[in-house]
Order: C-alpha cells, then sequence, then structure tokens
C-alpha cells in the first residue's frame, strides 16, 4: 500500500472514530441530563435526603448501573448540581446579557432579575446547592476556587465590555470591579443561608441599584 493510499485510508479510519465518538459523547450528554433533570425535580420537590438513587433512576429511565456510571454517589451527583447550576449557569447568564443587551445597566439588572427567578421558583433547591458549595469551600479548596475564579471571569468579562461602551467607570480596574460585584452577591446570599428571614429579594434589588449608581457612568 503506497504512502498516500495508506494517509486516505487513516483520514477515513480517524472521521468515522471522530463521527462515532460524537455519537457516544452526544448519547453521554442525554443521559447525564436526564438524571440531573430528574435530580433536581425531586430534591425540590422532597429535598435531598429522602430522595434516593433507586427514585433518581426511575424518574430518568435508567438503570442504576448506569447512575453509577456517571456519579459515584448521590453526593458527587449534588456536587455537580451546585457547580453547574450556581457557577457555570451564573456565567453563561452573563454571556447572555452581554449578548442581549445594549448597556451594562440593562446587563446587569437582567443577571439579577435570573437570580430572584431562580430564587423564589427554587428556594429550597438554591439552599441546598449553596449549601454543597460551602462544604466543597472547606474541603477542596482547589476546584471551588476554579469555580469562583470562572465566575470573577464572568464579570470581569462584564465590566470589560462596558469599558467598551462607555459606561462603565474606569477609576477601577475591571478585575476590582468584579470581584466588587462577585463579593457584594456572595455576601447577601450567606446572610440568606443563615438567616430563613433575611429580605434576600429588597437585597438583591438595592445591590443591583448599588452596583449601578457606584460603578456605571450616566
Amino acid at each position: 500500500m503506497s504512502g498516500l493510499a495508506a494517509t486516505t485510508l487513516g483520514s477515513e479510519a480517524a472521521e468515522l472514530a471522530g463521527s462515532e465518538l460524537s455519537r457516544r459523547e452526544r448519547r453521554k450528554l442525554e443521559v447525564r441530563a436526564r438524571i440531573n433533570e430528574a435530580a433536581l425535580n425531586l430534591f425540590a420537590g422532597q429535598g435531598f435526603e429522602l430522595t434516593t438513587v433507586e427514585e433518581i433512576c426511575e424518574a430518568a429511565e435508567v438503570a442504576r448501573k448506569t447512575f453509577y456510571n456517571y456519579y459515584s454517589s448521590k453526593q458527587d451527583l449534588i456536587r455537580e448540581l451546585s457547580d453547574s447550576m450556581l457557577y457555570d449557569e451564573t456565567y453563561n447568564v452573563i454571556e447572555l446579557a452581554i449578548e442581549k443587551y445594549g448597556s451594562t445597566r440593562e446587563r446587569i439588572r437582567f443577571i439579577f432579575s435570573v437570580m430572584v427567578n431562580n430564587l423564589e421558583r427554587y428556594q429550597d433547591l438554591e439552599r441546598l446547592l449553596i449549601h454543597q458549595a460551602l462544604m466543597d469551600l472547606s474541603s477542596e479548596k482547589s476546584r471551588v476556587g476554579q469555580q469562583l475564579g470562572k465566575l470573577n471571569a464572568g464579570f470581569i468579562h462584564l465590566a470589560r465590555e462596558g469599558n467598551l461602551l462607555g459606561d462603565v467607570s474606569t477609576r477601577y480596574s475591571v478585575e476590582f470591579i468584579g470581584e466588587i460585584i462577585v463579593g457584594t452577591i456572595n455576601a447577601v446570599i450567606m446572610n440568606w443561608i443563615h438567616d430563613p428571614s433575611y429580605p434576600v429579594f429588597d437585597r438583591i434589588e438595592e445591590m443591583s441599584i448599588y452596583l449601578c449608581d457606584s460603578l456605571l457612568i450616566d
């Protein structure tokens, strides 16, 4: 077989393997998504402690063995959900705000409106996920540090885009602005976690106004 023929056949095999892998990966993502969605619904409806792996499998229509192909335990599952919903989803909302709105004020208002909506709909679930994040903070500092770094990066991107628009103050670095926003959010959420009577929705509204007034140029 000539070198050219061997190279051509090798390329075709690689393409077929890549295509097959892509299908397998899509299937794996679909199954994982079903497990995650089933778990979220059950956790929201009856709580984390009362939910069993068997119930998650039944709701997701997967075998128990399949569940353990993706997660080593229910705790491992809630850890991933915490990462996904608290960190990854927030980053995605920031990117959506930048794409959807033409001013930083509108973008900030949108981000905090999504936060309020999630807390209104899933208060108990949000508490559970945040509690998990706090547990991880004490036991897995490197992983949580990476997640917080991603959150900071999202708000830094928001500030940098605002600089390009000319409506974010240049008195502060974009890094400082990103850290201030993340720190303010964390302070409000921590108070809410530890005090059930804490007026979290009022504070989020005040936080949005304060950040806009402090960091933006009219």
